[in-house]
C-alpha cells in the first residue's frame, strides 16, 4: 500500500510518542553548548499535552503519514489570526510545529509528502506562508526545507538568565 497522509484527532497521540523520542533524541544530539535537555519522558508528557490543547483549540491539524497502517511520520500544524506587525505574511498565520519521521523511513518522500500536505491544509485556510523553526545546529533539517522551498527568515537568539 503506497504513503497515506490522513488527518488525527488526539485518539492517535499514544502513536507518535515512538517519532517524538526520536526526534528528542536527535535535538538532544544537535544541543547547543549550556542548554540542558529535559529528559525524554517529561519531553513527551509536554508535547503531548500541547498537541491536545493545539487539536482541541483552534483550527490546527495533525497529519499522520501511514505505510500500510503504520504512522511513519506526523506533522502538526496550527493556524493563527495574529499577524506580525511589520511582515506582510498573514492573517492567518500557519506554523509546521512539528515534523518527525521514523529514521528507517527517511528519504522515502515523507516530509516532503507531509510538507505538502501541511502547505495543502494552510492554503485551504487563507494562510498565505508557512512558517517552521529549526535548530541551528540541525544542518540535514536545514537543507530539507531549504529544499522543500522554505527561506531562512527569523534567527532567535537566546540569553541564559
Amino acid at each position: 500500500m503506497p504513503l497515506r497522509i490522513v488527518h488525527g484527532d488526539a485518539t492517535r497521540l499514544p502513536e507518535l510518542e515512538p517519532l517524538w523520542q526520536g526526534l528528542h533524541d536527535h535535538h538532544s544530539r544537535l544541543r547547543p553548548p549550556g542548554v540542558p535537555v529535559r529528559e525524554a519522558g517529561d519531553s513527551w508528557t509536554l508535547r503531548r499535552a500541547r498537541y491536545e490543547r493545539w487539536l482541541d483549540e483552534g483550527d490546527n491539524v495533525l497529519l499522520l503519514a501511514e505505510d500500510d497502517g503504520v504512522v511513519v511520520g506526523y506533522a502538526m500544524v496550527t493556524i493563527a489570526e495574529g499577524d506580525m506587525a511589520t511582515w506582510d505574511v498573514g492573517p492567518p498565520v500557519a506554523e509546521l510545529e512539528t515534523l518527525a519521521v521514523l529514521p528507517a523511513a527517511r528519504g522515502a518522500g515523507v516530509g516532503t509528502a507531509l510538507t505538502d500536505a501541511a502547505a495543502a491544509f494552510a492554503r485551504e485556510r487563507g494562510a498565505r506562508s508557512l512558517l517552521v523553526s529549526v535548530l541551528h545546529t540541525n544542518a540535514d533539517a536545514i537543507r530539507f526545507y531549504e529544499r522543500e522551498d522554505f527561506e531562512p527568515f527569523y534567527v532567535h537568539h537566546l540569553r541564559r538568565l
